[in-house]
């Protein structure tokens, strides 16, 4: 009887080892499961991302061309019966930059800082504003009204010249040198616009409406003149493209070649 209850006691005081040892088994098998499915996803998401890299990810990865580039460039030139041969040696050549960069230097000297910037007789209206601002600037040039003093204009524009650390209307008018330069508009208006442009830019896309409006408002008053100003650090076809508009002024058509351009960009594809 003292043995049974001995062999009893041995079997109780070993039960937590005997039934323990399958429990450890089987976490560590769902462990090792578990690392060898953490270990497979691994490998897919690195074969994955491999594909998606080397261009083989479907129509996902997929850039499409840009507007303004070279090749697309020289494309407009042909559409627009433009000397090819000449168009294509005058851009690849890069004959252009230096005037381009000429122009983008005297913006930056006369305060340009980014596009669209306008010159209205001088003063500065600096973005993509709507056609009131250009009419009042305008109106008050032709009526021989107009003021450096920011207070003289509406309470609309006073926001934008009240603040002498963010004048994106300055009424203090500077003059702005045209000459050689290419115009639109009235042979001889009263009222000079001198517009710093960018052709990848979306504010001076976005402009082209405005100016098209004032243009076709004010027929025999203002006289449009076009200056590069390529913010060429955040839009990397935008040299290219105004090489391009100087080597097509070179046959005659910068301004159709202006609007072609600008007007693309507005629809946002090739043509």
């Amino acid at each position: 009887m003292a043995k049974a209850k001995k062999r009893n006691s041995e079997q109780m005081v070993q039960s937590p080892v005997i039934y323990s040892q399958p429990n450890n088994n089987i976490m560590y098998m769902m462990m090792g499961v578990i690392t060898l499915f953490l270990v497979f996803l691994t490998v897919k998401m690195f074969a994955l991302e491999k594909k998606i890299n080397s261009g083989t990810g479907g129509p996902a990865v997929v850039q499409q061309e840009s507007v303004i580039s070279v090749s697309n460039l020289k494309k407009y030139a042909k559409d627009m019966g433009l000397n090819t041969d000449k168009f294509n040696k005058c851009l690849d050549s890069g004959e252009k930059k230096t005037l381009v960069d000429k122009d983008a230097a005297y913006g930056a000297s006369l305060g340009v800082q980014g596009t669209p910037g306008f010159f209205i007789n001088g003063q500065f209206l600096a973005g993509a504003f709507p056609f009131q601002f250009f009419k009042e600037i305008i109106d008050k040039q032709l009526a021989g009204t107009a003021s450096s003093d920011c207070t003289s204009y509406s309470t609309d524009l006073q926001k934008y010249c009240s603040d002498p650390q963010n004048l994106s209307f300055n009424p203090a008018s500077k003059e702005v040198d045209v000459k050689n330069m290419v115009s639109t508009g009235a042979k001889n208006g009263k009222v000079v616009i001198v517009e710093f442009s960018d052709f990848e830019c979306p504010f001076c896309i976005r402009a082209l409406p405005t100016i098209q409006q004032v243009q076709k408002e004010y027929p025999n008053d203002v006289t449009l003149y076009f200056k590069q100003f390529p913010l060429t650090q955040i839009h990397p076809q935008a040299e290219k493209a105004a090489e391009a508009s100087l080597c097509a002024a070179d046959q005659g058509k910068f301004w159709e070649w202006h609007d072609k351009i600008f007007s693309l960009e507005t629809q946002g594809q090739a043509q």
